[in-house]
């Protein structure tokens, strides 16, 4: 009877370790489960961080759009430019430019150009007509007509007021290049306008004829052989001297030189002195 109330009660422990060990297998088998599914979650793509590839995507977009528009811009002025020297010196609208330029224009670009490509270009006027924006083509200088007297005028305005002087390409660019031309070498060979050429652009100078001056061609020869790039004034000088060529502090007068005004001395200020009227009766004592 002991042995088997002893086996009873073994039999009870194993099947009680049994059913502990179960459900903890279960219970771990749970949390294995949860964890891989937490692991395997795909993470949301909204809140990536870009990489030094999207930037450079970004930047190379950017940088390819912002090159489009100016492009674009630089056709519409040289075709405003071309119908202004062909005469046709109306002003168009935006729209009006495109159709004639066969241009194709993204709706983002053409707000720009409308709102402020357009009407901040140096070289181009904008007329409001009918509250609508109108542009045309606004050449560098400003002439009456495309004459020789007009260009002779401008010069000589430019040349009294000190206003400098006017490049070949400002005139090709008010009038048409084969007229310009023309009428530049008509005023250089009658004397009016000197042409120099300064940093590779060719420059138009009003001929003064109040300064015309007889000039020794030697003199004229010398100076234009030599270089004073790293010379003093005594160099200069002595170039010039040993050219048979004198210059002018040589022979000009000595500046008279005016006396100097003596300075006189400042008045004393005046002195009380007391006790005057008994100074016979005064008397030293030691």
């Amino acid at each position: 009877m002991t042995s088997l109330l002893k086996e009873r009660a073994n039999f009870l422990k194993r099947q009680n370790d049994a059913l502990a060990f179960t459900a903890s297998n279960e219970k771990r088998q749970k949390v294995e489960k949860t964890s891989s599914q937490k692991t395997n979650r795909p993470k949301p793509t909204f809140g990536r961080s870009k990489t030094s590839s999207d930037f450079a995507s970004d930047y190379h977009t950017s940088s390819t759009s912002s090159k489009s528009r100016f492009l674009t811009l630089a056709n519409i002025v040289e075709k405003l430019q071309e119908r202004f020297l062909s005469g046709q010196t109306d002003a168009i609208t935006l729209d009006e430019i495109i159709e004639e330029s066969s241009l194709t224009i993204d709706p983002s670009d053409k707000h720009w150009l409308a709102s402020e490509a357009l009407l901040s270009n140096e070289k181009i006027d904008v007329k409001k007509v009918d509250d609508t924006n109108k542009f045309v083509y606004k050449p560098p200088l400003d002439l009456k007509a495309p004459k020789k007297i007009h260009l002779l005028n401008l010069l000589k305005t430019r040349h009294e007021r000190c206003e400098g002087a006017v490049t070949v390409d400002d005139v090709r660019d008010t009038i048409p290049k084969t007229r310009a031309d023309n009428i530049i070498d008509s005023l250089i060979k009658s004397g009016d306008v000197v042409k120099v050429t300064s940093n590779k652009k060719d420059i138009l100078f009003y001929t003064d004829r109040a300064y015309d001056l007889r000039v020794n061609p030697e003199f004229i020869e010398s100076w234009r052989k030599i270089s004073v790039e790293g010379l003093d004034d005594k160099k200069i000088w002595e170039f010039l001297d040993n050219q048979g060529h004198y210059g002018l502090t040589k022979n000009a007068p000595r500046q008279a030189q005016l006396p100097t005004k003596s300075r006189r001395g400042g008045r004393r200020p005046d002195t009380m002195k007391h006790n005057l009227h008994v100074a016979h009766q005064l008397e030293v004592k030691s």
